[in-house]
C-alpha cells in the first residue's frame, strides 16, 4: 500500500535515471510531450513501476495517464487495491 507522496516520489526518481528529459521535471510534466518520452519508454516506466509497486495497470487505464502526477495517482490507487 503507498500513498500518493512517495510514488510521485520514485516516479520523478524513475523519470530522471532516463535522461530523456531537457526539462526539470515536476509533477505536471506531460510525459509525451514536454518530456518527450515515447509510447515505448512510457510502457518501460510502467513496467519497471509494476515490478517494484507489484502491481498491474489495466490497458484501459493507460490512455488516462498523461503527466507525472497521473502516473503517480494510478499506482496509489493500484497498490490500495
Amino acid at each position: 500500500m503507498a500513498s500518493y507522496e512517495p510514488c510521485l516520489a520514485r516516479v520523478l526518481e524513475i523519470l530522471g535515471a532516463l535522461g530523456k528529459a531537457k526539462t526539470t521535471i515536476t509533477e505536471d510534466s506531460d510525459l509525451a510531450g514536454e518530456l518527450g518520452l515515447s509510447s515505448i519508454d512510457v510502457m518501460e516506466v510502467i513496467e519497471q513501476v509494476e515490478d517494484e509497486f507489484d502491481i498491474s495497470f489495466p490497458l484501459n487505464s493507460l490512455s488516462g495517464i498523461h503527466t507525472v502526477s497521473d502516473l503517480a495517482r494510478e499506482i496509489a490507487r493500484l497498490s490500495t487495491s
